[in-house]
């Protein structure tokens, strides 16, 4: 019998919440706190201001890694035996993050590939005149899924969101997240993003007809994400 297609946004402690799962998950894909402090000083509307907040568990790498290894060791086990696993993270703690993907071959998973997006301009905080226009994500895989996509460059250029339109103030393109659900998963299957802030992914899992969760602490980026989900606009809060 087919699964029936599903996306929601829970609000609360991602351990709790993945602890309520069932062992069915296809498919993680999460953008966790980096452990890098950034915080632009440079906005000036309201709206900019408040995309300018700092990030909850961001404050250090140490933080950060002990917040998502706590999050994966109740999360991975609910995954079935093939599935595979993304990690968005930036250069500045790649190697710690490195560090962190290896070790979840305590949950069966081993590092297959880095992913590079390369955006449109040099992005958000207080940076140096070349400033930061990529990100990094760590693909794992657990088992051998069968291939359902075709070979694909390991770099993606996709623009990011423009200021005026975030609702998270490190919000990923839906148009990014598609190629990497459609890489790992088939139609129906179970995604999990268990730091979903704006929502993105399941954003991107609804527009492709898969199953998706995500869970945010935070209640403002809860209420903003999940109010995306279900009137699937972009711009939502311009101009507060």
């Amino acid at each position: 019998m087919a699964r029936r297609i599903v996306q929601d946004i829970w609000n609360g402690d991602s351990i709790e919440l993945c602890d309520r799962l069932k062992p069915n998950v296809n498919c993680v894909i999460t953008d966790p706190p980096f452990g890098v402090d950034n915080q632009s000083n440079s906005a000036v509307t309201p709206h900019g201001r408040m995309n300018a907040r700092k990030i909850a568990n961001d404050e250090s790498p140490e933080v950060a890694i002990r917040v998502f290894n706590a999050v994966m060791d109740v999360l991975l086990p609910k995954t079935v035996d093939e599935a595979d696993l993304y990690i968005f993270t930036a250069y500045q703690v790649l190697k710690e993050w490195l560090e962190v993907a290896d070790s979840l071959a305590r949950h069966g998973f081993r590092r297959c590939a880095i992913l590079v997006w390369e955006k449109d301009g040099p992005g958000q905080g207080n940076l140096a005149s070349w400033g930061i226009g990529t990100e990094f994500i760590l693909f794992l895989k657990k088992g051998n899924r069968v291939m359902t996509d075709k070979r694909r460059s390991p770099v993606l250029h996709y623009p990011q969101v423009p200021a005026g339109k975030l609702i998270h103030p490190h919000e990923k393109p839906v148009d990014l997240i598609k190629p990497l659900i459609q890489h790992s998963t088939s139609k129906g299957d179970l995604i999990v993003d268990p730091f979903c802030g704006s929502g993105a992914v399941i954003r991107a899992a609804k527009a492709m007809d898969r199953s998706a969760l995500g869970m945010e602490m935070d209640p403002m980026n809860f209420q903003r994400a999940y109010k995306a989900l279900h009137t699937q606009e972009d711009a939502l809060f311009a101009d507060e």
